[in-house]
């Protein structure tokens, strides 16, 4: 009888739906941007109940731990339909390579006359002050060929959106 009950139980078991393996995933990067003695990091993560599914976090954390920026968004919105239910390694691929930033300095955005609309939420005065201060800048890919950047506003003691930027070639 008792082995009877065991089969039972294990038959139930077998039969019971699985909960979804989910796309819960994450890269971290360990970085210096505001100080070159301080050490930042950069944590990329997919949340999701499948990867097709997944929203991407990018968080820029500063060496105390406290969040100096953060970006969201479905990453099949950003980036496309590239990542199947299930396909946790390419997604983990991804990360790995979304986590590592581009650092500049605000110098190496484009002069205010030459900005495309839309390329900056900043007004022309604390564009051109922003980027004449040279300050260090971070920019990730925030979409398919698309960059978003930040600067380091060292007397505030934390980042700011700066541009949006195209870029030709990904490596995402």
């Amino acid at each position: 009888m008792r082995v009877l009950i065991a089969a039972l139980f294990v038959a139930l078991a077998a039969c019971s739906p699985q909960a979804p393996a989910g796309c819960n995933l994450e890269a971290t990067h360990a970085f210096s941007f505001g100080s070159s003695d301080a050490v930042d990091t950069i944590t990329a993560q997919a949340i999701g109940s499948s990867c097709d599914k997944a929203i991407g976090l990018y968080v820029v954390r500063d060496a105390e731990g406290f969040a100096i920026w953060s970006w969201s968004a479905p990453l099949r919105h950003a980036f496309g339909d590239v990542f199947a239910p299930e396909d946790t390694e390419h997604t983990q691929q991804f990360l790995d390579r979304w986590v590592l930033p581009v650092l500049e300095t605000t110098q190496a955005a484009p002069a205010w006359d030459d900005l495309v609309p839309g390329q900056t939420m900043l007004d022309q005065l604390t564009y051109e002050d922003v980027r004449a201060r040279d300050l260090p800048m971070l920019c990730h890919f925030s979409g398919t060929a698309r960059q978003t950047c930040v600067f380091w506003e060292p007397a505030a003691g934390g980042a700011g959106h700066f541009i949006d930027r195209a870029v030709e070639e990904t490596n995402l």
